[in-house]
């Protein structure tokens, strides 16, 4: 019996630096019916001539405009239902995949009717054994949005398949069905939280998001938004949680989140001027403001 048909779609944006390992990564796949398809944001980097010349098995989508990683993924997942996958993985252009971890996958997704969304393991690229995400949770009491098993070394603490609040975009694989029940990632969140948003509506549908840790894969962290704590960075996250929290939480949850934003915003601002980077206050300080005002300042932060 053939196995399912997967689509790994990868999302890229002038990642000269770091698709090249990618698609490396997924040519070593020990998954027998995979497809490989890069979504190009209009890349200037010459990321997409190199990967048309190195990896002539790749198949493109070229968008022509920076759709962002939302917008490049619809995209792709659109292409691989005409293709007629059965699932889609997700993947980032700066993640490391392991030889067997979309056979893991797949394994579970098969043995479950109620996986909505699947994710692996996921940690830093270096070092190789500190966990970056283990899924996540939502706490609609406090406003915050946090990594499972953040920069903590594994040492077969997480070894079970468990349902979490949300799974990072970073790396997810979609059964079809769920993007034809659900629908795909929404493309009003310039970027930050689309994935969060999406597992809220697969939850809503009584299905799981699952981490599956038997898949492994390595994260090159932040990589299109600069790398660490950039006012980019800061300037999106807190627009999109505001953004997430306006649409989910409940009038009784803001009782809690405006006290808790405060702090943690306040937190990134000190951050800020004990580590010299004054841009960054100001990122949190427009921020803040432009989410109370629901008006986004793209122009000025991307």
């Amino acid at each position: 019996m053939s196995k399912p048909s997967v689509y790994a779609v990868v999302v890229n944006w002038n990642g000269l630096g770091v698709i090249g390992d990618c698609l490396r990564s997924l040519e070593k796949s020990d998954y027998e019916n995979l497809t490989t398809l890069v979504v190009d944001n209009a890349s200037t980097d010459g990321s997409l001539d190199f990967i048309k010349h190195s990896f002539r098995g790749v198949r493109l989508v070229e968008t022509g405009r920076n759709l962002r990683y939302a917008g490049g993924a619809n995209a792709g997942f659109r292409r691989a239902i005409e293709s007629g996958a059965n699932y889609v993985l997700l993947l980032n252009n700066d993640i490391e995949i392991a030889r067997d971890a979309i056979s893991e996958l797949v394994r579970v997704a098969e043995s479950r009717s109620d996986a909505g969304l699947l994710g692996p393991k996921i940690y830093y690229h270096e070092p190789p054994d500190l966990i970056w995400s283990m899924g996540g949770s939502v706490s609609f009491w406090s406003g915050n949005i946090r990594h499972l098993g953040l920069r903590t070394r594994d040492v077969g603490q997480y070894e079970q398949v468990v349902d979490v609040d949300y799974l990072t975009g970073c790396a997810l694989l979609v059964p079809v069905t769920t993007l034809r029940s659900v629908g795909y990632l929404d493309e009003s969140y310039h970027m930050y939280n689309e994935d969060t948003d999406w597992c809220a509506r697969v939850r809503r549908e009584q299905l799981k998001c699952l981490v599956v840790p038997s898949a492994h894969l390595w994260h090159k962290v932040s990589t299109s938004s600069g790398g660490g704590l950039t006012a980019y960075k800061v300037y999106h996250r807190i627009m999109s949680t505001m953004m997430f929290f306006r649409r989910y939480a409940r009038l009784y949850h803001w009782l809690g989140i405006i006290p808790a934003t405060a702090v943690r915003t306040l937190g990134f601002a000190l951050r800020g001027l004990l580590t010299g980077k004054r841009e960054n206050v100001s990122a949190v300080a427009r921020g803040v403001l432009d989410a109370a005002l629901r008006k986004g300042r793209t122009e000025r932060y991307g």
